[in-house]
């Protein structure tokens, strides 16, 4: 779901309603403003730009890369506010792919997850329902749906349906903590 101040936009309203992106072996999940996955797809759609999802790392630096040219192809608004030490890349969300789970910020950096993670305005509620079932859970399947089961009960921003997307993290073992499960909650 999106809002618009006290309008939502609900997804069977919306052919392109999808929060999710795939770049390489990387889904990419943005809050925010819709331009904000529209101007990512479209950077990334030049194959012959950096990119490099498989660490912090390498996230940072894709991310910094990137940014003198969303600021210039995209117009991007970076400047800092009051009391900001850098200019801001307006993306905030989350990353996952082969080598884990990554939260995206707006200063380009990130951190990396062991077990789950969310954005968005519900990621509170989420964040504790997965919590709470995450020991007791089979599958990650059942981890990521209590989350996004609970924003979407508590959170006024937060709507199904949902795209579930899964792969087989690399050097993982086998069970429930072998697949990373990344969830779009459809919430701008």
């Amino acid at each position: 779901m999106s809002s618009l101040g006290s309008l939502r936009q609900r997804a069977h309203h919306v052919t392109n309603h999808s929060k999710i992106t795939k770049i390489g072996d990387t889904y990419i999940g943005l809050t925010g403003t819709s331009a904000s996955l529209v101007v990512m797809r479209s950077y990334f759609s030049n194959p012959e730009r950096p990119r490099d999802f498989s660490s912090t790392d390498g996230i940072f630096e894709t991310l910094r890369y990137a940014h003198q040219f969303l600021k210039g192809e995209y117009f991007m608004s970076a400047a800092p506010g009051a009391g900001e030490e850098y200019e801001t890349t307006q993306f905030y969300g989350v990353a996952a792919n082969p080598h884990g789970i990554f939260a995206l910020y707006s200063y380009r950096s990130c951190q990396a997850f062991q077990r789950f993670w969310a954005a968005g305005s519900g990621r509170d509620f989420a964040l504790g329902a997965m919590h709470v079932v995450y020991d007791g859970a089979k599958t990650v399947e059942e981890v990521v749906k209590a989350g996004l089961q609970a924003a979407a009960e508590f959170d006024g921003g937060t709507a199904g349906p949902y795209e579930l997307h899964s792969m087989e993290l690399i050097g993982a073992k086998a069970g429930k903590k072998a697949a990373v499960k990344k969830a779009g909650k459809k919430r701008a």
